[in-house]
């Protein structure tokens, strides 16, 4: 393993899709580490904000809303690449207050090739 590798967040509430997008990027040797929900996320990125590369973050989530954890991983995370996941269409009020320069958007469902894509283009 190189020292350089790269390291994502996948916060989403969903196990199979933490675990699908964790194998899509081990394939493309980027170590994954995954949260269930909004407040062990924010509190993984918080503890060490450097180590990531990149965040997956689904947009809804029981508890903590994806709204609100984007708006406190903006804050420990302020340059890192954001990958907001949603059934919503991207024209959605609700994924367009999120979208900027540094968030990117993949919608659900996605296929391997999705994340794969986005992940290339960060």
């Amino acid at each position: 393993m190189s020292e350089n590798r790269k390291k994502a967040l996948i916060i989403d509430d969903e196990e199979s899709l933490r675990e699908i997008i964790s194998e899509v990027l081990e394939i493309m040797d980027i170590e994954a580490v995954s949260a269930q929900n909004g407040e062990e996320g924010v509190a993984i990125a918080s503890s060490e904000p450097d180590q990531f590369d990149l965040v997956f973050l689904d947009l809804f989530m029981p508890g903590m809303s994806g709204e609100d954890t984007f708006t406190a991983l903006r804050k420990v995370m302020p340059d890192r690449p954001i990958v907001i996941m949603s059934g919503y269409d991207q024209g959605s009020p609700e994924v367009k207050k999120l979208l900027n320069g540094s968030s990117k958007f993949l919608k659900k469902p996605f296929t391997i090739s999705d994340i794969q894509n986005i992940v290339s283009s960060l």
